[in-house]
């Protein structure tokens, strides 16, 4: 008997049916076992997802927060600058200004 032929005797007919019913059983419970298992794997993986998924958006919340203060400390900086030049024109006029006083108060030809 090779590949599919049958067995002629009906009793002969049901022990090989019988056979590979009960192969094929036995193939199913082991599929059945191997997909239990992959779904056990999977629901692991999903809980390894989730605890990495609430990282990252740990992660994230924790960058964001540095992008801000980066964003905070750029604006300072501008207007530290702005402060500064204001500073240096408020100065400039208040030495120019001290100058023509010390000038006028302090003429030659005043004193003697």
């Amino acid at each position: 008997m090779t590949g599919y032929e049958l067995p002629e005797e009906p009793e002969a007919l049901r022990a090989v049916l019988s056979e590979k019913l009960q192969s094929g059983a036995k193939r199913m419970n082991a599929h059945d076992v191997h997909i239990s298992i992959l779904k056990d794997e999977v629901i692991a993986l999903k809980e390894a997802n989730k605890m990495q998924d609430e990282r990252l958006a740990r992660i994230e919340k924790n960058t964001a927060t540095l992008v801000e203060i980066f964003r905070a400390g750029d604006g300072t900086l501008k207007t530290a600058r702005w402060f500064g030049k204001l500073l240096i024109w408020i100065g400039s006029l208040s030495s120019a200004f001290y100058a023509l006083w010390y000038a006028i108060v302090n003429w030659p030809h005043k004193g003697g």
